[in-house]
């Protein structure tokens, strides 16, 4: 019995490489990475990088729309993954389940297998750790901003509520959905609440709307503003 489980775990271990492989991708039009440029949203970087928008997502797990891109941020644009992780997803199960019948018919189970084969369990957990995707952050909050019309260089004053408490958060601003751009920094109340005055900066005078974004420094969640109306430049 130890002669044909020692070279069942090879024919394993050969079938979980090529589904590994599968998620290698080639470089995007933009190598591996892009950096957020001041406007840009989801569309604008696939098309300047030949990537679809899905792509980006799937590849960039904190990004669920162009609201939470932030200027500067390195986004991963390594191609197009959905296909390949679809077959990866398909012959990793195929893996698990023909493990399973190995096992039971060593009288054994797939547990016993993996424990007497570390390099076998190894790359199965490499597998299974590609196929997992880390969600977003979620903050119920709110941001207002006042006055509603505004010039660059004059001074807004930001206010929000249901943060969490005592927490590092930068603010930003930019188009509606497009990215925004770090204008300052602050740390939330005790009680969750932020309210903090902050210059309407020069760039914005181009914009007929301007968008004001609360988030956590490590961009794991963002909540913005309704748009104001930029007037122009302060005189």
């Amino acid at each position: 019995m130890a002669k044909h489980h020692s070279f069942i775990v090879p024919l394993f271990a050969c079938a979980l490489l090529p589904s590994v492989a599968l998620s290698q991708t080639q470089p995007s039009g933009c190598g591996d990475a892009v950096t957020v440029q001041r406007d840009d949203t989801l569309s604008s970087i696939a098309e300047r990088c030949d990537v679809t928008e899905r792509s980006l997502m799937r590849l960039n797990p904190r990004i669920e729309g162009s609201r939470d891109l932030r200027v500067g941020m390195q986004l991963d644009v390594r191609g197009d993954v959905d296909e390949g992780l679809g077959r990866l997803g398909s012959l990793a199960g195929q893996a698990v389940a023909t493990l399973s019948d190995f096992a039971r018919n060593l009288g054994s189970s797939a547990q016993d297998l993996l424990d007497r084969n570390p390099d076998l369990r190894q790359r199965m957990e490499s597998v299974e750790r590609q196929l997992q995707s880390s969600g977003t952050g979620s903050v119920k909050g709110s941001v207002s901003v006042t006055p509603t019309e505004v010039a660059s260089g004059e001074t807004l004053t930001v206010t929000a509520q249901g943060l969490p408490s005592d927490t590092p958060v930068v603010i930003g601003a930019g188009r509606r959905q497009a990215a925004y751009e770090i204008i300052e920094r602050a740390r939330t109340s005790s009680d969750g609440t932020l309210r903090m005055n902050v210059r309407v900066p020069d760039w914005a005078a181009n914009m007929r709307q301007l968008a004001v974004v609360v988030a956590a420094e490590n961009s794991e969640w963002s909540i913005r503003s309704e748009p104001i109306t930029v007037t122009g430049s302060k005189l």
